[in-house]
Formats: structure tokens, C-alpha cells, sequence
């Protein structure tokens, strides 16, 4: 069991993301309304952050460029046993975030903290040495969540109170260029690989425009926060990711669960976006709805979109969607539905509930059926 597991970064950081997806969300909930587990001194909005983008985004974005830079570059990310040591890195501080009262959060921070530069230098080393310039980018992706974390972190330890929430939100925008980043090439890819009759668009200036724009949202909310001024770039990002997606026909992937899950999550960027734009200009929806949107939406559904295809195909598994994994494609989207709902209904409670227990269904359901083939040897071709 041990070789198959961490012979390959995207096993174990798959396993672990979808287990910690399913269960993290449900101890979420259950302190919103009971109150347990406690979590001691720190922030409850910011340890809910913390944990779903440092702790299950960590652990897909992990597995995925460990598992991605060895396909691009053809020369090995880590060994079993680095792996192993940056998993465990990554369990021992999701333990620590689960048990503030009991692990000095000091040490919790020095485990934390040594993960993002650490898979930067894995990813860095191969980068690198192979020359891989179109993937550099990633490299400073990767070097901003350890910046961002590192913020986070000094607001839990008080050094510099007030950083944590805007830290918060420029790691979300973060997490949502690297969905801009990676989705734009899978998506299409895969579309146009499945469904060759259905001419998928691509234009280099699209990309990277889109890429850039995207890209510009982080400086622009340092700079401006939550400013009026800050909405016409959002609506510029989302216009071109709207365009973006449609040169990829997605209307023409819905026989395809593992294609339409994909393009249906991309969807929510544009649609974030736009709603954080429209509550800068006034209109009577939450800046948390947009979020939301990008988080559950976006970031829950590519990543689960993701990891159940190349799950299948590193494993030498025929690339379709069992009917259980496409029903958990259709409950992450109902939690994002749901998720939005809470700004048009005084049901706020109940559909909170109902949005996490959603969430925790579709990731459970992957993290059931996945655990099987994570963990076994990859089958012949």
C-alpha cells in the first residue's frame, strides 16, 4: 500500500484533500451552531478560511502540480520519501488547527508555514533545470501563498492585527488566478481531446489578457480593499473569463460529466466576480456571496472536476465519470446554488446547513469511491 500511495504527488494530496474536504466543512458547521469544536484564540471566519484554502486548496494544489511539473518537464518533483515528509508536514498542521487549545499554536505555525516554500522549491528545482518557461509563473503563484500565509499567521499571533482578513481575501484571488491559470489549460484541452467535432476556441491574446487581468485583481484590492473603485476591474475579469469560456463551447459537454463539470465550475468565476463588482456598486448582495462563488463554485468544482480525471488517468483507468462521482459533481453545484441563495431568503440558517452538507456529500462521495484506487498500484495499459 505504501508504494503505490506516495510513489506519485497526486495520490496521497488527493486522498487527503478529499477526505479533509468532506469532514473539515462538516466540524465547520457544527461550530457555527453548537459552538464545538473550540478554537480557542483564533478568529472563527479566519480559521474557516485558513483551513479551506491552506489546508484542502493546499493539498489539490500539491497534488497537482507535483504530479503536473513531472509531466511538463519529464524529470521527477520529489522521491517516496519527501513526499511523505510533506505530507505529514501537512497533517500535523491541519492537527494543530483542530486542536488550538492543546498544540502551542507556535509550533502549529512553524509546521504550517514551512509547507508552501517547500513545494515551491520542489516545483522551482525541475521548473527550472528543465527551462520550462511557459510554467515559471507558477513559481511565483506558489511563492505568494507562502507570503499570504505567513500574513495570516502574524494576525494569529497579533504581530500584525487587522492583516488577517484582507490576507484572507487576496488568497482567495490568488487560488482563483491559479484556477484562471490551470483551468485554461486543462479544460480546453480535455474538451478538445473528448470532443474533437465541437471546435474548441483558443486565441493566445485571449489567454493572456484574461491571465493578466486576473492577475491585476490582487495588487488592485491591496491598493483600493473593498473600494467602489476596485468594480470595473472585477468586471473586466469577469467579462473576460466569460468570453474566454465560451470560445470553449460548454453547452456542447453536458453528455460528458468529467468535461461539463469542468466548464460549469469556470463558470463560477466570471460569476463571482460579477457579484463582488455589483456589491461595490451598490447592489443588495454580500461581498461573502461573491467569495463564496468563487471558493465552492470555482475552486470546489475544478478541483474536484480535476482530481477525479487524473485520478483515472494516472492510474491507467478509463477516463469516465462513474455515476457516483457525477452525482457528486451535481451536489457541489447544488451547495453553490445553495450557497447563494442565503442573500435572497431569511432561510439563511437552513440553507447554510443545507450548502455544507452538500459540500461535504460531493466530497464524501469522492473520497469513498477514490480511496480505492489512490491507493492501489496503477493498472496495465
Amino acid at each position: 500500500m505504501l508504494h503505490p500511495l506516495f510513489s506519485i504527488g497526486f495520490r496521497p494530496f488527493f486522498l487527503a484533500a478529499g477526505w479533509f474536504a468532506a469532514l473539515w466543512v462538516l466540524l465547520w458547521v457544527s461550530h457555527l451552531f453548537t459552538g464545538t469544536p473550540s478554537l480557542g484564540s483564533l478568529h472563527p471566519i479566519l480559521w474557516h478560511g485558513h483551513e479551506m484554502l491552506f489546508g484542502f486548496a493546499a493539498a489539490v494544489i500539491a497534488g497537482f502540480t507535483l504530479t503536473a511539473a513531472q509531466n511538463w518537464t519529464g524529470l521527477a518533483t520529489t522521491t517516496p520519501a519527501r513526499l511523505a515528509a510533506l505530507v505529514g508536514l501537512w497533517c500535523l498542521a491541519r492537527l494543530g488547527f483542530l486542536f488550538p487549545e492543546f498544540i502551542p499554536l507556535g509550533l502549529t505555525s512553524l509546521v504550517d508555514l514551512s509547507f508552501f516554500p517547500l513545494l515551491t522549491l520542489l516545483i522551482a528545482r525541475v521548473v527550472l533545470q528543465a527551462g520550462n518557461r511557459n510554467n515559471y509563473v507558477l513559481i511565483a503563484v506558489l511563492a505568494g501563498f507562502a507570503l499570504l500565509n505567513l500574513a495570516m499567521h502574524l494576525e494569529f499571533h497579533g504581530r500584525l492585527p487587522g492583516i488577517g482578513m484582507p490576507a484572507l481575501q487576496a488568497t482567495v484571488y490568488l487560488a482563483t488566478l491559479l484556477l484562471v491559470f490551470m483551468g485554461g489549460r486543462v479544460t480546453p484541452s480535455f474538451t478538445r481531446g473528448r470532443l474533437p467535432d465541437l471546435r474548441v476556441q483558443q486565441w493566445p491574446w485571449l489567454d493572456w489578457s484574461t491571465l493578466l487581468v486576473t492577475f491585476a485583481v490582487v495588487p488592485g484590492y491591496f491598493w483600493l480593499g473593498q473600494d467602489p473603485l476596485l468594480a470595473p476591474l472585477l468586471l473586466l475579469a469577469a467579462g473576460l473569463n466569460l468570453i474566454r469560456m465560451l470560445a470553449w463551447r460548454p453547452w456542447g459537454t453536458w453528455r460528458v460529466p468529467l468535461l461539463w463539470v469542468l466548464h460549469m465550475s469556470y463558470s463560477w468565476i466570471p460569476i463571482g466576480f460579477g457579484l463582488q463588482a455589483a456589491h461595490l456598486l451598490g447592489a443588495p448582495v454580500s461581498w461573502s456571496i461573491g467569495v463564496h462563488a468563487l471558493m465552492i463554485g470555482a475552486l470546489g468544482g475544478l478541483t474536484l472536476g480535476m482530481m477525479a480525471r487524473v485520478a483515472l488517468g494516472h492510474t491507467g483507468r478509463p477516463l469516465k465519470a462513474h455515476p457516483m462521482i457525477t452525482m457528486g459533481f451535481v451536489l457541489l453545484t447544488l451547495a453553490a446554488v445553495t450557497r447563494l441563495g442565503m442573500d435572497v431568503t431569511p432561510l439563511w440558517g437552513a440553507l447554510l446547513l443545507a450548502s455544507g452538507l452538500l459540500w461535504a456529500g460531493a466530497f464524501g462521495v469522492f473520497a469513498a469511491f477514490y480511496t480505492p484506487i489512490l491507493l492501489a498500484p496503477r493498472k496495465n495499459p
